[in-house]
């Protein structure tokens, strides 16, 4: 099968030369370090994989034009209640991470109880829910990490092949189920309908509400197993949540600009590995200590500022060029 040039042009894929060019910079830059496996494998292991987790989890409500600012709570309060039934109660393990995924859901049905039956706009709701859940999770813990036993570090260290951690692996199943079924499943032709155009959705018979609410369910449970990752990676916290969230959005927004030209799942996993790829690659460059601190903030929120630009962009390119199709087709029958 043919395949269309448009596909490889850098409005498409452009995070791929974007890779592309970063790899060679620090090729030429830092050689020992970027030809070191060790470098690859952490950015995969410490980077990416906890990033990409939480930011696959938020394209599911940004489909259906919702927003979903609770999920740095969600993550904070599911890193404390994980560590924390395990050491203050020494509940096992996968207890503990059953009833925190609960806990998650529930933080969800709370998001959608206010989006979906109170109509509050999704932003200032899932705003001021994850403002109380942070709280929460900070009471929880007394304002203090959670340490957590040795044997549930396990969940997020244990090794699979190359140095490759299990949460590596995590974000592949949870990538490759999302990516079904959002883009090969009636739910997710749903889900697009509604983020689209509501109003045409639901004259359509397509029940808004429910993929609305669906949506913010998926983005809490995801978000809670992003939180028990992050616990098991370091330890419990209530501050754990914060530093994912501009780069979630970041990084599902530059995704909507490749492969799909909408929010999709290759797209923002893609856009998690190659721009924390180049922030290790300029974290290992420089050795000024105080840039290397603000770099991941940096990168990520350019990335959002760009993203949105450039969606914003080419929005008013494609009303344009339908616009001239339909005025030369009106033409073309008068004449």
């Amino acid at each position: 099968m043919k395949i269309s040039r448009s596909k490889f042009s850098p409005g498409n894929i452009s995070i791929v030369y974007l890779y592309v060019i970063g790899f060679i910079i620090f090729w030429l830059w830092i050689p020992e370090l970027w030809w070191n496996w060790t470098t690859h494998k952490s950015v995969l292991n410490i980077d990416v994989s906890t990033k990409a987790i939480i930011a696959v989890g938020l394209v599911a409500p940004l489909l259906t034009n919702t927003f979903d600012l609770s999920i740095a709570g969600v993550i904070s309060l599911s890193s404390v209640m994980v560590s924390w039934l395990q050491t203050e109660y020494q509940w096992n393990m996968w207890w503990a991470m059953l009833v925190t995924l609960l806990v998650a859901l529930v933080c969800g049905l709370v998001n959608a109880f206010l989006v979906v039956v109170i109509r509050i706009n999704s932003f200032i709701a899932t705003l001021a829910t994850g403002a109380v859940i942070t709280a929460l999770a900070d009471y929880t813990s007394g304002g203090i990490q959670v340490q957590v036993p040795e044997s549930f570090k396990k969940v997020a260290k244990s090794q699979m092949f190359w140095g490759i951690q299990a949460k590596v692996a995590y974000l592949l199943v949870i990538a490759v189920v999302l990516w079904y079924v959002l883009e090969h499943t009636p739910i997710g032709r749903y889900m697009h309908a509604t983020g689209d155009g509501p109003d045409a959705a639901r004259l359509a018979g397509v029940q808004t509400k429910r993929y609305v609410a669906g949506a913010l369910l998926i983005c809490s449970f995801i978000a809670g197993f992003g939180g028990i990752v992050s616990a098991a990676q370091t330890a419990g916290n209530s501050t754990a949540g914060a530093p994912y969230l501009l780069p979630a959005f970041a990084a599902a927004f530059l995704g909507s600009t490749q492969f799909l030209g909408r929010f999709n799942i290759w797209g923002t996993v893609a856009s998690v590995f190659v721009l924390s790829s180049l922030v290790a690659g300029l974290q290992r460059a420089i050795e000024n200590q105080g840039i290397r601190r603000i770099l991941d903030s940096l990168f990520f929120g350019i990335a959002l500022i760009l993203a949105v630009g450039l969606s914003k962009l080419l929005e008013r390119y494609r009303e344009r060029r339908a616009f001239r199709l339909r005025m030369a087709e009106v033409e073309r029958i008068t004449q």
